[in-house]
């Protein structure tokens, strides 16, 4: 067992010590405060209004050199050499990209929370929640405090093609669904990497309490693929994932420091 594999078995250890089980959580009173939840974060994301809003689209864009000026100083400006790579050689690949794009994020994390809410023991569930919604929160706090316009809608000669509409998928960001739900001043940092790591790491965590520890490593190239996705459809700056990645980083640490207070509570 590597040392990696110990530190995952003894969060899982922990966060099972941390409260009462087994048994099921009262999703009851779970689902009413994930929905709320929801709603408090449609409201923070859109804070700024929508992309016709003079003010916050000046804000967005100028943020948005911010990270680009990040970028080319770390020589990871990558977006645009990206789709010069895929768009125009294989665009079946950009149109499954945009359509895993435009239902993963969501319909993944949905699925995994579920199954959590009505599988999980109740320790574990209420562990991987204050993840989810700590990586959440954190994030909102940028969107409201640093919004920042994506590649895809930056100035001509900078911007990167929006693959939704000049390629084709299911969704658009201008019609539909996704022009309901979707912030586009919110790139920084990446929610999506947020959801798509909080999923491997609940998955990664599952796997090894069932003794899959090698397979185990895979549930992260679902984090990988949605990272190459989100630059490839021109949805988020390389820089977007490692705030990302940070913030989920940070989100683990704090739920881990919320078990180890329960814990030592109920000792008490």
């Amino acid at each position: 067992m590597t040392a990696v594999e110990q530190s995952a078995d003894e969060v899982v250890d922990a966060v099972v010590a941390s409260g009462p089980g087994p048994g099921r959580q009262r999703w009851w009173l779970e689902i009413p405060l994930a929905v709320a939840f929801y709603f408090a974060y449609a409201q923070i994301r859109d804070w700024h209004g929508s992309a016709t809003v003079h003010a916050a689209r000046v804000t967005a864009r100028h943020h948005g050199f911010d990270v680009l000026r990040v970028e080319r100083w770390l020589h990871i400006d990558w977006e645009k050499g990206a789709q010069a790579v895929f768009v125009p050689n294989v665009r079946p690949l950009v149109v499954a990209m945009n359509v895993f794009y435009g239902t993963a994020h969501f319909i993944v994390t949905v699925g995994v929370f579920l199954w959590l809410l009505f599988r999980a023991a109740p320790p574990v569930y209420r562990h991987a929640r204050n993840v989810l919604c700590l990586g959440t929160a954190i994030g909102l706090v940028f969107f409201a405090l640093y919004p920042t316009m994506p590649p895809r809608l930056m100035p001509a000669g900078i911007k990167t093609q929006d693959t939704m509409d000049t390629v084709g998928s299911l969704w658009s960001y201008n019609h539909g669904v996704l022009e309901h739900i979707s912030d586009p001043y919110a790139a920084m940092p990446s929610l999506h990497i947020v959801w798509a790591s909080w999923v491997a790491y609940v998955l990664w965590l599952a796997l090894g309490r069932r003794g899959a520890r090698r397979s185990r490593w895979l549930a992260w190239l679902y984090p990988l693929v949605t990272s190459f996705v989100v630059v490839v459809t021109g949805t988020h700056w390389v820089l977007d994932l490692a705030g990302g990645a940070v913030v989920f980083v940070l989100a683990v640490a704090s739920a881990r420091g919320i078990d180890r207070l329960s814990a030592a509570a109920r000792t008490r």
